[in-house]
C-alpha cells in the first residue's frame, strides 16, 4: 500500500516536472524570460498585467507597496500603499536597479507567468512524496532519502530561477537550472522504480551499456543547454535565426552533434545485445522512437534555421530519452 502511494505521487510529480520544463523550453524560444521582471510576484502583482495601462502613472490612482510602473523606460516600485497626486513623486518610489530590462510584452509575461504557475503547482506533489516518504522512514529510508532530496532540489531550483530572473538570465546559471531539472527526473524515476513490483535482472553487458547511455545522454542534454545559450546571446545581439548556426564559432554545437551519433551508435549495439540474448529492455521501443524523432527535429533545427516550435519539442524529447533510458537502469539496480 505504502509503495503505491509513494509511485503514485513520484508519477504525478514526473507530469508536472515534464510540464514545467516544457513551459520553461516555450519561455526560452520565444524569449519570455525576462517577461516578469520580478520574482515571485510579476510587476509586484499576484496576478500580471495585461495592458500597459496597469503599469502606467496616472493621477488619482491607488497603488500598493510593491506594485511597479513603467516611466520613461525605467521600472519603479512603489515604496508603500498610496494614490498618486496631481505630479510624479519620486519619494513615493524606487528605481528598479535590479536589471536594465525595461519592456513590458503581455506575450511574454503571460508565458513566464504560466511557467512560474506550472512549478508552483508541481510543489504540492512533491511535497506530498516528501510527507509520505518521511512518514515510512523506518520502513524504507532511502524512499524519505530520494523524496527529500527531490523537494529541496525543487525549493534549490525555484530559488536559482529568483536568480536568474534578478540576473537578467546570466549564462550558465540556466544551465545549472537545467541540470538541476535533469536531476529531479532522475531521482523520480529512481524512487518510482524502488517501488515498483516485478523482478528485472539484465547481463552484466547490457547492464554497462546502459549506464553507459545515460552518462551519455546527461551529457548531451548539458551540451545541448550550453548550445542553446550560444543560440540565444546570438539572437540577443541581432544574428538572424537563419544565419545564427554559421555565426557559432565555438566547438560546442559540433560537439553537441557528434554526442548524437554516439548515442545512435549505443543504442544499436545496445538492440543486438538484446537480441544476443533474447530479450527486451521495458521502454526500449519508446526510446529509439524518441530518438529517431529527436534527430529528425535535430535536422529540422539545423537546415531550417532554428525554428521555434521545433525547440521545445527537442528539448522534451531530451527528457523523454532520459527516462527511456534512466528507468529499466533503475529498475534493475533497486535493492529488494
Amino acid at each position: 500500500m505504502r509503495s503505491a502511494r509513494i509511485r503514485f505521487w513520484a508519477t504525478t510529480s514526473l507530469v508536472f516536472i515534464f510540464l514545467v520544463i516544457l513551459a520553461g523550453s516555450v519561455v526560452r524560444a520565444t524569449g519570455s524570460g525576462m517577461g516578469c521582471p520580478d520574482w515571485p510576484q510579476c510587476f509586484g502583482y499576484n496576478i500580471p498585467p495585461t495592458d500597459v495601462e496597469t503599469l502606467t502613472w496616472r493621477e488619482g490612482r491607488s497603488f500598493e507597496e510593491g506594485q511597479m510602473i513603467l516611466l520613461n523606460d525605467q521600472f519603479w516600485v512603489a515604496n508603500a500603499d498610496f494614490t498618486t497626486g496631481e505630479e510624479f513623486t519620486s519619494e513615493n518610489w524606487t528605481l528598479f536597479d535590479r536589471h536594465d530590462y525595461n519592456i513590458f510584452n503581455p506575450v511574454h509575461t503571460w508565458i513566464e507567468f504560466i511557467n512560474r504557475l506550472i512549478g508552483a503547482l508541481s510543489g504540492l506533489p512533491v511535497l506530498a512524496l516528501a510527507i509520505f516518504g518521511v512518514w515510512g522512514v523506518r520502513r524504507n529510508v532511502w524512499n524519505a532519502v530520494l523524496a527529500v532530496g527531490v523537494l529541496f532540489l525543487l525549493l534549490f531550483e525555484a530559488w536559482l530561477g529568483k536568480i536568474v530572473v534578478d540576473g537578467n538570465l546570466v549564462p550558465n546559471q540556466i544551465t545549472i537550472h537545467m541540470m538541476g531539472s535533469v536531476a529531479i527526473v532522475l531521482l523520480l524515476l529512481a524512487l518510482r522504480a524502488r517501488n515498483t513490483e516485478g523482478t528485472y535482472s539484465y547481463p552484466k553487458g547490457i547492464l554497462r551499456s546502459m549506464l553507459l547511455l545515460l552518462v551519455l545522454v546527461v551529457m548531451q542534454i548539458f551540451l545541448g543547454t550550453q548550445t542553446r545559450e550560444l543560440v540565444d546571446y546570438a539572437l540577443e545581439h541581432g544574428v538572424l535565426r537563419a544565419e545564427v548556426v554559421d555565426s557559432i564559432t565555438s566547438a560546442l554545437p559540433k560537439i553537441h552533434r557528434t554526442f548524437a551519433w554516439t548515442i545512435l551508435v549505443l543504442t544499436s549495439v545496445l538492440f543486438f545485445q538484446q537480441r544476443k540474448h533474447g530479450m527486451l529492455l521495458p521502454g526500449f521501443k519508446p526510446l529509439v522512437f524518441a530518438i529517431a524523432l529527436e534527430w529528425a527535429v535535430g535536422v529540422v533545427l539545423f537546415f531550417a534555421g532554428l525554428p521555434q516550435a521545433m525547440q521545445p519539442v527537442h528539448l522534451v524529447l531530451s527528457i523523454g530519452i532520459l527516462a527511456s533510458t534512466s528507468y529499466p537502469l533503475f529498475l534493475a539496480l533497486r535493492k529488494s
